[in-house]
């Protein structure tokens, strides 16, 4: 089975793990990416959730603070940031906007985006979701990030308003939380792994771990051509050919399957 058919069914396989809770199976897990515990399916717990509510207005809970850390953190040193373009449902859901998003950079704003070097500081975003919003502002404030998800509002709140039509009570947050999540919808038609590249606060924890995971992508960069053909596909906007351990890669492969000379690969150490 050629690459990206292999990820394909193993995005599809746990985007069904995702969704076990709909056979009544629940896990009691933290699930390694980004999804909603509010999904009436869910099988498991949203890490950033987990995370929030164990520092919720100062109250520490020490096991329910390390644990989505822990968990993400062994799948880091093991893979890196993969978990990103192997097994997340919302890297899947980008995935079929992707089309979408690479007709729009040719001829676009998100071309311009992607040329101007204000490009690789509005990846840090992230990290601001990450320690601003889900950390220091659920200790101090009690307002919590996940409240205005736009991955809650997408397999939280629409499936409940579907499944449970006039029982659902809208909370003081709806309409931001709204708002957030028709932006998210116009950020990944316009820009390829929007979402992924510059708001994700669990793509926040995982990226470091790409500089010291068992698994990387390696390039022989002396016999490179510099074709750019790599970097053309590569759905995070990285220089393919430059990279070492790029915190960006989700190691999805799409460069390993293009490059004519067969220099990129997987490689454990």
């Amino acid at each position: 089975m050629k690459l990206q058919k292999k990820r394909l069914l193993s995005q599809i396989i746990f985007f069904f793990y995702a969704n076990l809770g709909v056979l009544n199976i629940k896990t009691g897990l933290c699930f390694p990416f980004f999804y909603c515990h509010a999904c009436p399916t869910a099988s498991s717990a949203c890490p950033i959730r987990a995370i929030e509510q164990s520092i919720y207005k100062g109250s520490f809970t020490w096991k329910f603070l390390l644990y989505p850390f822990l968990i993400l953190g062994t799948i880091g040193i093991l893979s890196g940031r993969a978990v990103c373009g192997w097994a997340c449902p919302i890297g899947l859901l980008q995935r079929g906007t992707a089309k979408v998003a690479r007709r729009i950079k040719n001829h676009s704003f998100a071309q311009k985006l992607g040329q101007h070097k204000i490009e690789k500081y509005l990846r840090y975003i992230k990290y601001i979701n990450l320690i601003g919003l889900a950390l220091v502002t659920s200790y101090f404030i009690g307002f919590m990030f996940t409240d205005i998800c736009p991955v809650g509002f997408l397999t939280g709140t629409i499936p409940i308003l579907v499944l449970y039509p006039g029982k659902f009570v809208p909370n003081s947050f709806f309409m931001i939380a709204l708002i957030v999540f028709i932006l998210f919808m116009i950020l990944i038609f316009i820009v390829e792994r929007g979402w992924c590249r510059y708001f994700c606060p669990v793509g926040a924890i995982l990226a470091p771990f790409n500089k010291i995971s068992f698994l990387h992508i390696h390039i022989d960069k002396e016999k490179c051509i510099h074709c750019n053909a790599c970097s053309d596909i590569c759905p995070m906007g990285i220089n393919v050919p430059e990279m070492n351990r790029d915190p960006e890669c989700i190691l999805c492969g799409k460069c390993i399957k293009v490059c004519s000379k067969h220099i990129i690969s997987y490689e454990r150490v």
